[in-house]
């Protein structure tokens, strides 16, 4: 998983946890009865598969508050 500090990545992350997301809510509306419901191989890879997601989504946001906060520095020191 690679960290790019630009929103087309950011927006493909988003859209990669959606996506994980309808997979859960796809399994968890399969199993129509709450007592009969069992942890699958499916809904585990996908909770485990939304992890470095969020990670890497979360280090772009920041990523982009630092380049602001340096150039919001340099303009300070030019002016």
């Amino acid at each position: 998983m690679t960290i790019n500090n630009n929103l087309n990545s950011m927006i493909s992350s988003e859209l990669q946890v959606n996506q994980m997301a309808t997979n859960l809510a796809q399994v968890s509306n399969t199993v129509a009865d709450p007592q009969l419901q069992e942890v699958t191989a499916n809904l585990i890879d996908s909770i485990v598969g939304q992890i470095p997601e969020v990670i890497s989504y979360e280090a772009n946001a920041q990523s982009i508050k630092t380049q602001n906060a340096v150039s919001d520095m340099l303009l300070n020191i030019k002016s």
